[in-house]
């Protein structure tokens, strides 16, 4: 059975994305510029940057694994990564802002969320996620839709938010 990827190279191509995807696995960076999907939504709720983080986590590792067992299936993965890496922020943060739109502050990531008002339609301007529950609209004076639920608890039961798993 004729392979796509040769041996000598499939080898270290799992190592450096098996690697990559158990380093995302067991460590958690905050939005930054070097890695992660770094796109506006995520940039913007540290919750949707968690979640999309742990799913290209294991589409990585996921990589790492299928590059030994076959090229159909790394390609496959790979194709998953790019189209599900993109797409499930922009529908994790539309279902929880009822909106894609965000706003940018000073610098390269100080992007912003940005919520609806149900009652106007008025978009408004949150200084950040934790906001959103909060705050009234300042064209109605209506409240701000609640975050929905289960968009709160991203991580494993008894697993700290702000905690790595290894030091």
């Amino acid at each position: 059975m004729p392979q796509v990827i040769p041996t000598p190279v499939a080898y270290p191509m799992a190592l450096i994305f098996g690697g990559l995807g158990l380093y995302m696995l067991l460590r958690r960076h905050g939005p930054n510029l070097w890695i992660g999907v770094r796109l506006p939504w995520t940039c913007a709720d540290r919750d949707i940057w968690d979640k999309s983080w742990r799913l290209a986590a294991m589409f990585l590792l996921g990589m790492g694994v299928s590059i030994l067992l076959s090229a159909k299936l790394f390609f496959i993965a790979v194709a998953h990564l790019i189209i599900l890496g993109i797409l499930y922020p922009v529908f994790l943060y539309r279902r929880k802002y009822g909106t894609l739109r965000y706003w940018k502050g000073q610098g390269w990531i100080d992007y912003r969320p940005m919520a609806r008002c149900a009652r106007c339609g008025h978009f408004q301007k949150l200084a950040s996620y934790a906001d959103l529950g909060r705050g009234a609209c300042e064209a109605c004076g209506a409240k701000l839709p609640e975050p929905r639920a289960g968009l709160r608890a991203s991580w494993p039961l008894g697993a700290k938010k702000d905690r790595n798993f290894i030091k």
